[in-house]
């Protein structure tokens, strides 16, 4: 069996070397400052 997965982030910051090498994406803000970031949003 098959499911799909979405993951929706808000892009803060270009794609650099690391991101498109390794097809993994770094969030540079520490945890409490994008917490308030998405509770202001919502």
């Amino acid at each position: 069996h098959y499911h799909w997965h979405f993951e929706i982030v808000p892009k803060l910051t270009s794609i650099a070397g690391f991101e498109w090498g390794s097809g993994f994406y770094i969030n540079p803000m520490p945890p409490e400052d994008t917490c308030r970031y998405l509770r202001e949003a919502l």
